[in-house]
């Protein structure tokens, strides 16, 4: 739907902006030049002519006047304007047609494949305007979900090892939950109800069958690769090849290849981002989380107060354990666990600030808004980890859930014996006295971002600096109106994407800051004799992964970071950062589609467009005798380096995408 609204906006403007422009266009450089080369023949013209401008009104291929006209590659800008007038050249429908349908209606088609995934039509097209607008953000958002996969398939791969070393019965269970939680990294997920619910789904061997249900509805629902992906990605990377080799091989028409070539700069970006989020994985709608949860309550399996197990309840439409928070509204992205560890609040925090949402696009499902909810998801992941972890521990020290149990069954066959208990019991082996849920800030989290904004910045200016340069050094070599505006869409999508993660930072600090003051002080240590064995387990097994990334980062970024402003000041600045950051999004994405458009419809056949007048102003000047090679040989280095600058970035968000993929990171390690 959202891919139809943009197209239809694309088929507006085709149909619009014909008509103004046909009914204005009075010019046409060949007929001036043409007059100027008639005009020659006569001496008494040409002294009139250089009466008229004072000076030589000539100018060579370097810029610089000439009194030459043999060698002469152009005029002055005022010479232009008055010798060939102030208008642009005529509407020409056959060239804007083909030109229209070779250059843009792919990449327009090729948006239908972009990840949507969001919970209503209007913030699918939401979605798409962000992502048009603002390649920076959908690939900051891509790359996020890409190293928080990798970070939680290591996480997970080694809770498997160390399960494996004692019991190695839970490592089923643990590779579904990891499967779950790489796989519903677009939807806000938290952590519901008690500790103690969470430790029974960690504990109990009979609720495997409730991670295996999550695991089996989510792959069932992942998005797959299918004909019509992989036709329109074929298309679009054949027109580019075509375009490219024409470019270099055939006869090059300036107005015409050397504008389609750039377009396609602009729009390349597209390839790796469409195939990249397919290739990590998404899912097919942005209920299927909900449903999942929800077609798996039925499955848990409860111990009672004498540790006997109570059979499972019929379904009752709601989330048991983990829940998607899509539609809850929610100021800090705290999962509900840590309520019920020690943060409560006396009075709720605020939810929204004169009717504007604090969490913002944290609360949105849709892949795009990952980049917001990349803290909040990576420690809902890492309770979830840590309560695993402290089982292995358990295990390892032979701990028993049922304190009046005498010591450890070894019997293989009733392994499970040591596994039963209270709901009490459970939350205390997986939480005993002085537990703290882990920090929210973490260093992993930092180097992911400066990262993901790395590669985003790459395959951004990588593509737009692209077209910049191949319309740049295009002779009249300056800053001019194509060149300009593939600046002015480069810093708005770079802008767009600073505003709004500058937002959902501020707001993920803020919510920092009222959890630390409504945190209370540490009780004094408390801990029986297996709970000190315990953490001098847990101890050693969280130095076990430490990135050395994160060692120089540890040194850069002391956590918890401060607060960057006082309240007073943060609540408004929040909301504002992100609605600057959207509309400036989607007028950027409305920006490229006219841009697009619009160098096909001869508007920019202009004087002050084609001498560049926006760099050169009182330097600037008109090529009207320069032939199709001359103009070739004058750019050609700049040629290739734009065509090798958009392709290097290309390959290397792809390689980045496909090397750090989450799954192989499982495999390998």
């Amino acid at each position: 739907m959202s891919s139809v609204t943009l197209v239809g906006i694309s088929i507006g403007l085709i149909f619009i902006l014909p008509s103004i422009v046909s009914a204005t266009g009075l010019f046409s450089f060949s007929a001036c030049a043409h007059d100027i080369n008639r005009t020659f023949t006569d001496a008494n013209s040409s002294t009139l002519f250089t009466d008229t401008f004072n000076s030589s009104f000539l100018v060579d291929s370097s810029g610089s006047f000439t009194e030459n006209p043999t060698i002469a590659w152009g005029i002055t800008y005022d010479a232009c304007i008055t010798l060939c007038g102030s208008g642009w050249e005529a509407f020409d429908w056959y060239f804007f047609s083909t030109s229209v349908s070779s250059w843009v209606l792919p990449w327009l088609a090729l948006t239908a494949q972009l990840p949507y995934e969001t919970k209503d039509s209007s913030t699918n097209l939401l979605s798409v305007l962000l992502a048009v607008g603002s390649p920076m953000l959908i690939t900051y958002s891509l790359c996020l979900t890409v190293l928080n996969s990798r970070w939680i398939n290591i996480r997970f791969r080694a809770l498997c090892n160390r399960n494996e070393e004692v019991l190695g019965k839970q490592v089923k269970t643990m590779e579904a939950a990891r499967v779950f939680l790489r796989e519903s990294q677009h939807v806000p997920l938290g952590i519901s109800g008690s500790p103690s619910v969470l430790a029974q789904l960690v504990v109990l061997p009979k609720n495997r069958v409730w991670w295996n249900s999550l695991r089996t509805e989510v792959l069932k629902s992942k998005r797959e690769w299918t004909y019509s992906l992989l036709a329109q990605v074929i298309w679009v990377i054949i027109a580019v090849i075509s375009a490219v080799s024409d470019f270099f091989v055939a006869t090059v028409d300036n107005s015409t290849m050397g504008i389609g070539v750039a377009i396609n700069s602009l729009w390349i970006w597209m390839i790796p981002v469409t195939l990249g989020f397919v290739w990590v994985g998404t899912q097919r709608s942005s209920s299927t989380i909900r449903k999942a949860l929800m077609a798996a309550e039925a499955l848990v399996s409860e111990e009672g107060a004498t540790g006997a197990y109570e059979p499972p309840r019929r379904v009752t439409s709601r989330m048991i354990g983990l829940r998607d928070r899509t539609g809850d509204e929610c100021m800090t992205t705290r999962p509900d666990l840590e309520d019920e560890m020690g943060m409560r609040h006396e009075t709720p925090p605020p939810r929204a600030f004169y009717g504007f949402s604090i969490a913002g696009f944290e609360m949105e499902p849709g892949p795009i808004f990952n980049y917001a909810r990349a803290w909040s998801h990576l420690h809902t992941s890492r309770l979830i980890i840590d309560a695993f972890e402290t089982l292995n521990a358990r295990l390892k020290a032979r701990h028993p859930v049922h304190r009046q149990e005498v010591g450890w069954n070894y019997d293989a066959r009733q392994w499970k014996d040591n596994l039963r208990g209270s709901p009490e019991e459970m939350e205390a082996y997986l939480y005993p006295p002085n537990y703290r849920a882990p920090p929210r800030d973490t260093h992993c989290m930092v180097w992911h971002c400066l990262l993901s904004a790395l590669v985003g910045v790459i395959l951004q200016w990588g593509t737009t600096g692209a077209a910049i340069l191949t319309a740049y050094n295009t002779p009249v070599i300056g800053l001019g109106c194509e060149s300009g505006a593939y600046l002015l869409y480069g810093s708005m999508a770079t802008l767009s994407w600073a505003l709004l993660v500058l937002s959902a930072y501020l707001s993920h600090q803020h919510s920092l800051h009222i959890e630390s003051d409504a945190s209370p002080p540490a009780p004094p240590p408390t801990a029986s004799g297996p709970d000190i064995e315990l953490q001098s387990l847990l101890s050693k097994q969280s130095t076990a992964y430490s990135p050395s990334p994160l060692r120089w980062i540890s040194t850069l970024f002391p956590l918890p970071l401060p607060l960057p402003l006082p309240p007073s000041l943060l609540l408004p600045l929040i909301p504002l950062a992100r609605s600057l950051g959207l509309l400036l999004g989607a007028l950027n994405a409305l920006w490229l589609l006219l841009l697009s458009i619009l160098q096909f419809t001869n508007l920019y056949n202009n004087c002050w467009c084609e001498s560049c007048a926006l760099g050169l102003r009182a330097h600037a000047w008109v090529i009207l005798w320069a032939s199709d090679d001359q103009i070739v040989a004058a750019a050609w280095n700049s040629w290739v380096v734009a065509v090798v600058m958009s392709s290097a970035a290309v390959v290397v968000a792809g390689g980045f995408f496909v090397v750090v993929r989450g799954e192989e990171a499982f495999g390998k390690l």
